[in-house]
């Protein structure tokens, strides 16, 4: 595997998804397991998380695995140029996220902050292609139709079948 931008980020990438599944492990690992109200073990409020950062933990030490198995580190010495969009959109993605779990939930029904934030990260996200094409309408028409169903799924999968009360 030669050292280009796809492996760099590749490597890079893996170790931030070991960084990142660990930490929910851990801080799953922490939660309280409710052992004084009795609950199944398999029900724990921490377990779902635990395993899907232990999964992260996997998937993200394969994805880092491959690339150095694959010789990306053995070419150090070639420089890789940054790549200033794919930056921009790591960084507006996190700061989108974050608006939406500070600002929106809890200030609104789970349902409209779930719409808001799906309409205006596809929006966003997709505004340069779709004002290139000529076809920006249609996409805010596409963005909002995708967040109003996103928003209905979520809620009806955890509300009904989870059985999960959202704010």
């Amino acid at each position: 595997m030669e050292r280009s931008p796809s492996a760099q980020a590749d490597l890079r990438g893996g170790v931030i998804w070991i960084a990142l599944g660990a930490g929910i492990a851990v801080l799953s690992w922490r939660m309280d397991r409710l052992e004084h109200m009795h609950v199944n073990p398999y029900t724990v409020p921490g377990l779902v998380p635990g395993l899907l950062g232990a999964g992260l933990v996997v998937l993200g030490a394969l994805l880092a695995w491959r690339t150095i198995h694959g010789g990306a580190l053995a070419r150090v010495a070639a420089p890789v140029g940054v790549d200033r969009i794919g930056d921009f959109r790591v960084v507006a993605t996190g700061a989108l996220c974050i608006l939406y779990a500070t600002l929106l939930i809890g200030h609104l029904p789970f349902w409209l902050a779930t719409t808001i934030f799906v309409f205006v990260f596809t929006a966003a996200f997709d505004y340069k292609e779709r004002r290139t094409a000529g076809t920006l309408a249609r996409g805010l028409v596409v963005a909002l139709i995708a967040a109003a169903a996103t928003a209905a799924a979520v809620s009806l999968v955890f509300e009904d079948l989870f059985l999960v009360r959202l704010p």
